[in-house]
């Protein structure tokens, strides 16, 4: 259930990051910020940081955890790249 909660509140994130970036570009009438770019560095450390209380609190392994992290790092920052390799509108 955690990991259900934290890949969504991951694509939450990226959703604003996205949504914010696109205000301010659509403001600035050009290319300012890329919000899904910004968003990856951020969400590594978020999701670093998640596994690494998953393994030194609750007790997981680092193997268990390194999954863990594969989809609730990997599935919003795969959401990410897309982003930024499609055409704005």
């Amino acid at each position: 259930m955690h990991m259900l909660m934290m890949t969504m509140l991951g694509l939450a994130v990226l959703a604003a990051f996205w949504f914010i970036g696109r205000l301010l570009n659509r403001r600035a009438g050009r290319m300012v910020v890329n919000g899904p770019r910004l968003f990856l560095p951020v969400w590594a450390a978020v999701s670093f940081y998640n596994g690494y209380v998953g393994v030194t609190k609750a007790g997981y392994s680092v193997q268990a955890e390194l999954l863990v992290h594969l989809v609730v790092f990997g599935l919003p920052a795969a959401v990410a790249v897309w982003l930024m390799l499609k055409k704005p509108i």
